[in-house]
C-alpha cells in the first residue's frame, strides 16, 4: 500500500485503500488492517485502538512508550466509567483530546461516533509539532467512514450468528420433535441445554400441581442414560421461585443468594457454583423450569446465554407436553383395552355359566323329549314345561345381559326409568331390598344418563363382590348448584384409604371406571365407609355441577 506524505492525501489512494478494507470480513480484521492504514497515511509512531461494538477490540500498530501505554489506560479505565462524547475541539474538528505527555509524545484522540454514539477512539501518537493531518477535513471524512464501516461489519457479523443461532434453534427443535417418549425428550433437553450454554450440567423440572412438589431427574449410569428422580417442594429453591414468580434467575453466585437450596446438592452430590433458570411455559400455563449449573467461563452466565435458555425452555415446553400427551394417550389406550378385556371376560363367564348352560340343557331335554314321545308320551308335557322356562329363563338372563351393556330404556325413556327397572332385575335375582329416591332431580340428556347409568351399574357390581349388603339406596337429588347421586348399602365396608392406595396392584378397574366416568361432567366421586348414617357399609356419592349437567343437555 503506497504511503502518503503528510502534506496531502490522494483520491486513488484513499479510494483503493477503503476498498481494500471493504473486502475484508471480521471486524477484527477489518480493524486491524485499518490502523495499520491509518499509520502510514499519518506517518504516526503507533495507532491505538479502542472499539466497543459486539465484541471489545484493542489492537496497537507501532511501538509506544511505557509513558504513553500508562496514560492510554488510564484514560481507558475513565471512559468504561463515563464514556467521553465527542466535544467540538482543535480547528473545529471532533477530537475527545490532545495530550502531551512527560516524554515529549504528542497523543491525538480521535471518537469513533456511530448512530449518535461513542463506541470507543482511535490515538495516534506523533513527535511534538507533527500529526497535523489528522484535523484535515478529508482525513476526518476517512474516520468517520472507517467508523461507519466498522458498524455494518459488526451488524453484519451479528446477523451471521442471528441466523446460525436459527439454524440452531431449528436443529435443536427437530432433535426434540423426533421423539415422543418423555424420558428420552427430558435426556434429549438436558443433553442439549449443556452442551449449548457451555455448562457442566442441566435440570429440568416439571410441576407436579396435585402434590405441589418440583419433579426433576438428572442423568445416572453409564453415560446418563438413565434418569434418577427427585423431589422438592414447589416453594422452595430458585426453581421454585421461577415457578411462582414467572422470572428467569441469574445467580453467578449461589452461595450468595438465598433462594438457592442447599440441600438439592446434598442429595444430587454436585456442587453448584453458578447458574441460570427460566421458567417453562405452555400456552401462558408455567410448567415447570429449566436450569443450567456451572458455566465452564470465568464471568459465569450472560445475558445472551439467558436469551438461548429462554429460547430453548419454550421448545423444549412444547416437546414435553407433546411427550406428556402422547404418553397420556398410550395409557388411556392400554386402560380402555384392560377394560374391554375385562368386560369381555365378565360377559363370558356370564354366558357360560347361565344361558350357555341352560342352552345345553335345553337341548338334552328335547333330546330326552323325543325318546319320550316314542316311549312314554304321557310324560312329555312335564319335560316340556321345563324346556320352555329354561328357555324363557335364558331369553330373560341374556336381555338382562344386553340392558347392561346398552339400556334402551334409557333412550326412550330416561334414567329413572332404567333405575327402577334395573333395580327390579336387582331384587329378582339377588335378593336385596333396592330403593330409588329422585328428589328435584333434573331432565338429562342421553349421554348424561349414560355416565350416571354406569356409575350406579359399577357400584351394584362392586355390592355383589364385597358388600354383603341386605339393603341398598339409590337417591338421585339435586341441592342448590350441585347434582348428587349416592348408592347406599348396609353391608360390611371397606378400608377406603387402602383399597384407593394399592388399586393399581388389584388388576381392576371398577373404581377407576366410575371415577373417570364423574370427571366426563367434571364430576366428584366420594366413597365413605363406613356411611355416616348407618354407622356401617358403604356411601357412594357423586356430585356434578348442576350448569355443567345442564350444558350437557
Amino acid at each position: 500500500m503506497t504511503i502518503e506524505t503528510p502534506a496531502s492525501i490522494s483520491s486513488i489512494a484513499l479510494a483503493t485503500g477503503l476498498n481494500r478494507l471493504a473486502s475484508l470480513r471480521g471486524v477484527r480484521a477489518f480493524w486491524a488492517e485499518a490502523i495499520s492504514w491509518l499509520r502510514e497515511l499519518t506517518a504516526a509512531e503507533a495507532v491505538h485502538l479502542l472499539y466497543l461494538g459486539a465484541r471489545h477490540i484493542r489492537l496497537t500498530e507501532g511501538d509506544m512508550s511505557g509513558t504513553v501505554i500508562t496514560y492510554l489506560e488510564e484514560w481507558e479505565k475513565r471512559w468504561f466509567t463515563s464514556p467521553t462524547l465527542p466535544q467540538e475541539g482543535v480547528q473545529g474538528v471532533h477530537v475527545t483530546n490532545e495530550y502531551l505527555t512527560s516524554d515529549n509524545k504528542r497523543l491525538i484522540q480521535f471518537p469513533l461516533v456511530m448512530e449518535g454514539g461513542s463506541r470507543g477512539a482511535i490515538t495516534f501518537v506523533f513527535p511534538p509539532h507533527e500529526g497535523e493531518l489528522v484535523y484535515h477535513p478529508t482525513f476526518q471524512t476517512v474516520l468517520r467512514t472507517l467508523a461507519s464501516m466498522a458498524l455494518l461489519q459488526d451488524n453484519l457479523a451479528i446477523s451471521q450468528e442471528r441466523l446460525d443461532q436459527l439454524l440452531l434453534f431449528y436443529q435443536i427443535g427437530q432433535n426434540l420433535a423426533s421423539s415422543l417418549d418423555l424420558q428420552e425428550v427430558l435426556r434429549e433437553i438436558i443433553e442439549l441445554t449443556t452442551v449449548v450454554l457451555n455448562a457442566e450440567a442441566a435440570t429440568l423440572f416439571l410441576l407436579d400441581e396435585e402434590r405441589h412438589e418440583l419433579v426433576f431427574a438428572i442423568p445416572t449410569g453409564e453415560k446418563g442414560a438413565l434418569l434418577q428422580e427427585f423431589r422438592i417442594p414447589a416453594d422452595q429453591g430458585v426453581a421454585g421461585w421461577v415457578v411462582a414468580t414467572g422470572q428467569p434467575a441469574l445467580i453467578n453466585d449461589v452461595r450468595s443468594d438465598p433462594r438457592f437450596l442447599q440441600k438439592v446438592d446434598t442429595q444430587t452430590g454436585f456442587v453448584t457454583r453458578n447458574l441460570l433458570c427460566v421458567p417453562l411455559q405452555y400456552r401462558g400455563r408455567i410448567i415447570g423450569a429449566l436450569e443450567t449449573l456451572n458455566k465452564q467461563s470465568p464471568h459465569g452466565f450472560t445475558s445472551e446465554d439467558l436469551y438461548w435458555l429462554t429460547t430453548m425452555a419454550a421448545q423444549a415446553a412444547v416437546a414435553v407436553e407433546n411427550a406428556r400427551l402422547y404418553e397420556s394417550l398410550r395409557q388411556e389406550r392400554d386402560r380402555i383395552i384392560a377394560v374391554q378385556e375385562d368386560v369381555r371376560h365378565r360377559l363370558a363367564r356370564a354366558l357360560h355359566d347361565g344361558p350357555a348352560q341352560d342352552l345345553a340343557r335345553v337341548l338334552l331335554d328335547l333330546d330326552y323329549a323325543r325318546k319320550l314321545l316314542e316311549k312314554r308320551p304321557e310324560q312329555l308335557p312335564d319335560i316340556l314345561n321345563e324346556i320352555e322356562n329354561l328357555v324363557r329363563r335364558t331369553n330373560r338372563d341374556i336381555r338382562q345381559f344386553l340392558f347392561e351393556l346398552r339400556p334402551v330404556i334409557l333412550e326412550t325413556r330416561g334414567l329413572v326409568a332404567a333405575l327402577k327397572y334395573y333395580i327390579r332385575q336387582w331384587q329378582e335375582e339377588e335378593g336385596l331390598a333396592c330403593e330409588l329416591e329422585v328428589r328435584d332431580f333434573p331432565e338429562v340428556d342421553t349421554q348424561v344418563a349414560g355416565i350416571i347409568f354406569s356409575i350406579v351399574q359399577e357400584a351394584f357390581n362392586n355390592l355383589r363382590k364385597h358388600a354383603r349388603a341386605q339393603h341398598v339406596w339409590i337417591r338421585l337429588l339435586r341441592d342448590g348448584d350441585v347434582v348428587r347421586v349416592e348408592i347406599e348399602d348396609d353391608g360390611v365396608g371397606f378400608d377406603v384409604k387402602q383399597v384407593l392406595d394399592q388399586y393399581d396392584e388389584r388388576n381392576s378397574f371398577g373404581l377407576l371406571n366410575m371415577r373417570e366416568q364423574a370427571e366426563l361432567l367434571d364430576g366428584r366421586l366420594t366413597f365413605l365407609s363406613p356411611s355416616p348414617r348407618l354407622q356401617r357399609g358403604t356411601l357412594v356419592r357423586v356430585e356434578f355441577p348442576y350448569e355443567r349437567v345442564k350444558r350437557a343437555r
